[in-house]
């Protein structure tokens, strides 16, 4: 089964659901709908996931190959946030997917090709398994380009360790695939043109394996994940507001606008 949605491809093969971002540009930047979008869609699994007749056992999450998994944020969308309640909201919309993709109940991966970004990194961080092309490269430049990154602070801390966190929130520069692999933001890497099929391939072994076992120890682990973003919602919402308020990034949002372009590091 098919379904249809605006900035999302949905396809079903299998009960493998493989869920590809579908923006105009093969940059892929996350707008609100997108974000919305795919919430929904990680609801509708999880429902399933619950159900006495289950049908899909694992998603794939994939910009597309030649294509990024995503840059981050749109900015034509950011741009729009002029009142606090409107960036509460927008924080609040990522937040609520972030966990969304942590509460589905089936083996989630994670196929990354070109540029994993800001908000599009920290998606793939909420997979239980990432694979990256050997040409892809993972930023996470929030502060440099004067976004808050609360958020990808805490993903990378309880995912890797407070001092690889500081090491990549505030280095703020590319890594690639190599770097990525050895620091853990990667589980696999993958040629390109092998990488849609190196996703499904890790998408059926891992349902396969026994499933009250692989829940049990998956919600036990995204536990962590939920409450750290729960306990930084409201410190989180602050720091944007605050940050969008002073338009401290206004300067970075301006040259990439400037450009045509719609994306880059903010959460």
């Amino acid at each position: 089964m098919t379904q249809t949605f605006r900035t999302l491809i949905h396809e079903e093969l299998d009960g493998i659901v493989r869920v590809q971002f579908n923006r105009e540009k093969s940059t892929n930047a996350f707008s609100r709908e997108m974000t919305l979008e795919l919430t929904a869609v990680c609801k509708q699994l999880q429902a399933d996931a619950a159900s006495a007749s289950r049908r899909i056992h694992a998603l794939v999450l994939t910009g597309g190959t030649g294509r990024s998994f995503s840059v981050g944020g749109d900015f034509n969308d950011v741009s729009r946030l002029a009142e606090e309640t409107q960036i509460r909201t927008y924080l609040g919309e990522i937040i609520d997917l972030y966990i969304a993709i942590l509460e589905v109940d089936i083996p989630v991966i994670a196929a990354i090709d070109r540029y994993a970004i800001g908000q599009g990194l920290q998606v793939a961080l909420m997979a239980d398994w990432r694979i990256g092309a050997h040409s892809c490269q993972l930023q996470m430049p929030e502060l440099k380009n004067g976004v808050a990154c609360p958020l990808g602070a805490i993903l990378l801390e309880v995912l890797l360790g407070r001092a690889k966190m500081q090491e990549l929130v505030f280095d703020c520069e590319m890594i690639d695939a190599p770097a990525a692999r050895a620091h853990g933001l990667l589980s696999q890497l993958a040629a390109t043109d092998d990488l849609q099929a190196a996703a499904l391939a890790m998408a059926k072994r891992l349902a396969a394996y026994p499933r009250t076992s692989y829940v049990a120890t998956k919600r036990i682990q995204n536990q962590r994940f939920v409450a750290a973003l729960e306990q930084v919602r409201e410190p989180s919402s602050q720091a944007h507001v605050a940050a969008f308020l002073e338009r401290t990034g206004a300067k970075h949002f301006d040259r990439v606008l400037g450009t045509g372009g719609g994306y880059g590091g903010h959460e």
